[in-house]
């Protein structure tokens, strides 16, 4: 609700056992037998709410008639259903107008009503009748523009720098040919505007930073956000490759291991493992061919040796002979 100006009791003619209030037109469980199964006086139940002006002390005695009176209401979920409660949503979302209701019948507490405290936006005003209260429960709407209080229950306004409600139209486009028509949708565009006018002081007191540069911060701070989903991404892929490598018996030619620090040293190990084999073979190789080729010095060298001893007995013989 939103409050157009000061109320007074006096203003109203409230005085002690005799509250003022608005009406509740849609409160009909007090003509049915929701008021016949929560107060003893049925016939004392008064169709009010919205905005109550009571003397203290009545207050004093019926404030606990008026939250035991709720909270029975509320467990009464048989008798939730529209046509019994007035309630559209049949949840039981008005027990306490009604526990309002019932407790001041019990003490048999009659209202003065008066539908000069209290307009729905979207209402025709009485002409001449200054208004305190504006009770946006209602969708009301001015041209293609509307609200619905209802449909921002999940949308928070409060916390958000700067968050608001959508515009409503100047006043100075309203056709004033019909009077009532005007005078409706002036209230109308007076309720929006009130609306934004206390989320933007809301939002002031927050010390909310300026505007223009919180819609640089937003924009900056999506940028880190893309970039941080990026990096995410690439560094979940790059896990994923290197599960993939440790898992797989035979690692394809495009596989990271390829390039990795243990390849090398295993490569490095083949490499070194096949020269000294070729080492080894040479070595050996070599070895074999320098023995073959003393055994034949040895069998010349014998040979000439033999030729010789020859020759010198050839020698003594003919000497022998002489």
């Amino acid at each position: 609700m939103i409050m157009r100006g000061p109320i007074t009791p006096w203003e109203f003619k409230a005085a002690r056992g005799r509250p003022v209030s608005a009406p509740y037109n849609y409160l009909i469980g007090c003509d049915n037998i929701l008021a016949k199964l929560h107060t003893r006086n049925p016939e004392a139940c008064d169709k009010v709410g919205g905005v109550i002006i009571m003397h203290i002390d009545d207050l004093r005695k019926f404030a606990m008639y008026w939250f035991l009176k709720s909270q029975e209401v509320r467990a009464d979920t048989e008798n939730y259903a529209t046509n019994i409660t007035g309630d559209v949503y049949e949840a039981g979302w008005i027990s306490e107008m009604y526990g309002y209701s019932f407790g001041a019948a019990e003490l048999n507490l009659r209202h003065r009503i008066d539908g000069s405290i209290m307009i729905y936006p979207g209402y025709a005003p009485q002409r001449g009748v200054d208004y305190k209260v504006f009770h946006y429960g209602l969708t009301f709407k001015v041209g293609s523009w509307v609200f619905d209080k209802a449909e921002w229950r999940d949308i928070d306004l409060v916390n958000k720098c700067w968050s608001k409600f959508p515009d409503p139209p100047d006043p100075l486009t309203l056709d004033r040919t019909d009077e009532d028509a005007y005078n409706r949708d002036t209230l109308s565009i007076e309720c929006g505007r009130t609306l934004n006018d206390a989320l933007y002081l809301h939002h002031k007191r927050r010390n909310c930073p300026d505007p223009h540069t919180l819609a640089t911060m937003d924009m900056i701070a999506a940028k880190k956000e893309q970039i941080r989903k990026f990096r995410k991404v690439i560094e979940s892929d790059a896990t994923l490759k290197n599960d993939d490598s440790e898992d797989s018996l035979e690692a394809p030619t495009s596989d990271p291991f390829f390039t990795s620090f243990r390849f090398w040293v295993i490569l490095l190990w083949v490499v070194s493992l096949l020269g000294f084999l070729v080492l080894m073979v040479t070595v050996c190789s070599g070895g074999k061919k320098r023995k073959t080729k003393g055994k034949h010095h040895k069998n010349k060298k014998r040979s000439s040796f033999s030729g010789l001893l020859d020759l010198n007995g050839r020698n003594a013989e003919v000497f022998d002979k002489l």
